[in-house]
């Protein structure tokens, strides 16, 4: 395990013992016996550095179960034999206890600009949270206090700021640390931008990525790696639309320039679906219906619906690539291309069916299954109860034998209950039996 694994770990420990220990001394017997444990781990995670570590929901939780905490009588249940460090709080602590407090005026007094310890720094959270405050003198005061450390902070620290007040953006009144840190954000330095749109959190780069946007500061070369490798779905396919209205704009029905075909380019090969569907809507206005040809065979649904609609509104139809496609070597041929051919209305038989039957036999067990599919869905079916029962006997692929019985389903009324309890009987496939 290496250093930073070790110390992330000792932080975990650290902090879920400290909001274990509040709930528990909420009660002054309770304190009295485990006051001096709580002193003890609370400076044990400053001297970790575990304070800046801390997510969010940990600060939030922080604040709720401190309101309780009687801090007059914390330092009185420490043993005069302690260690000297040991028996009282560290300052920040001693801070981050008064301005949690349940009693306002203590909290609007930790608040005031000369009552900040040094280490305020580390507790910007907390300040956060207090601009949201249920009290009008302590949200003013919190404001002010937040707005002070944040013009004296680093990237570090505002990136915290940011991520503390999206997490409470839903909480009442709790868009005001949100607009401080958003006019701190405005003229942040971009490796505040490139921590935040690398956060762990999908959350945090969802929310960072529509704060980049709504502040113009996103980078080509940063929304292009978002687009292309981030593993969220939602934060992928923002960057990709906010790219694409920059470079391709609504309502500009133009030639696309050298710089949008690249980047067009590198989107279409994106392994996230929901990225290829937006980049092929593009391609209407960008008058690029030649590259949308090819995705009328992608694995996805929604891209190959897209594509056909791209080609016909450039008066082309679907239908001739589709079949071209089939005619290809077997090796080519793609569950997509299977069903590009089936949606795109050349279901009526004769030519498409004659495309399709001889890859029935194909290596792939996706190719089969979809060539069922579309053979199904042809006016009137051209797979007969007959082949279906074939294919259920013979091949051996779970994916093919479901798609041959729900096939089947509709012509159940014309098999023999025999055969049907032949197909039900005990160590037949569960594709089958299901």
């Amino acid at each position: 395990m290496t250093a930073d694994a070790d110390t992330d770990a000792e932080t975990i420990t650290l902090s879920a013992a400290v909001l274990l220990l509040l709930q528990e001394v909420r009660s002054p017997y309770v304190l009295a016996h485990r006051g001096a444990e709580l002193i003890s781990v609370l400076n044990e995670l400053a001297d970790s550095a575990g304070v800046r570590a801390t997510g969010p929901h940990w600060w939030s939780a922080f604040d709720e179960y401190a309101r309780h905490v009687d801090r007059s009588g914390l330092d009185a249940t420490v043993p005069a034999s302690a260690a000297p460090e040991r028996q009282k709080l560290v300052p920040v602590w001693d801070w981050a206890l008064a301005v949690c407090a349940a009693d306002g005026r203590t909290r609007q007094r930790a608040l005031a600009l000369e009552s900040l310890p040094l280490g305020a720094h580390a507790l910007i959270p907390l300040l956060v949270v207090r601009c949201s405050d249920w009290a009008a003198p302590v949200r003013a005061a919190a404001r002010t206090a937040l707005t002070d450390v944040l013009t004296r902070s680093g990237p570090a620290e505002l990136a915290r700021a940011a991520v503390m007040a999206w997490s409470c953006e839903e909480r009442g009144r709790g868009g005001d640390a949100v607009r401080i840190v958003a006019a701190c954000l405005a003229g942040a330095a971009p490796e505040v931008w490139r921590g935040l749109l690398a956060d762990p959190d999908h959350r945090v780069r969802r929310r960072a990525l529509s704060a980049a946007v709504d502040l113009d500061r996103c980078e080509t070369t940063q929304l292009l790696s978002l687009a292309g490798s981030d593993p969220d779905v939602v934060v992928a396919r923002c960057a990709a639309e906010h790219l694409l209205r920059s470079l391709v704009p609504p309502g500009n029905e133009t030639p696309a320039s050298s710089q949008a075909e690249t980047v067009l380019r590198r989107l279409l090969d994106s392994r996230v679906s929901a990225v290829r569907a937006v980049t092929v809507t593009v391609l209407r206005r960008a008058q690029r219906p030649d590259l949308a040809e090819p995705f009328t065979a992608d694995r996805s649904e929604q891209v190959r619906e897209i594509a056909r609609w791209v080609l016909r509104s450039h008066r082309q139809d679907p239908a001739p690539v589709c079949r071209a496609r089939l005619a290809r070597p077997a090796r080519e041929i793609t569950p997509g291309a299977i069903a590009g051919l089936a949606e795109c209305g050349d279901v009526t038989g004769g030519m498409a069916a004659d495309l399709l039957r001889p890859h029935l036999t194909h290596q792939r067990p996706g190719v089969r299954a979809a060539v069922l599919r579309a053979l199904g869905t042809m006016r009137p079916p051209a797979v007969s109860a007959a082949e279906l029962l074939a294919v259920m006997d013979h091949d051996p692929s779970p994916r093919v034998q479901r798609a041959a019985a729900t096939l089947l389903e509709a012509a159940s009324g014309t098999i023999p209950r025999q055969r049907l309890n032949d197909l039900l009987a005990p160590g037949r496939p569960a594709p089958l039996r299901s």
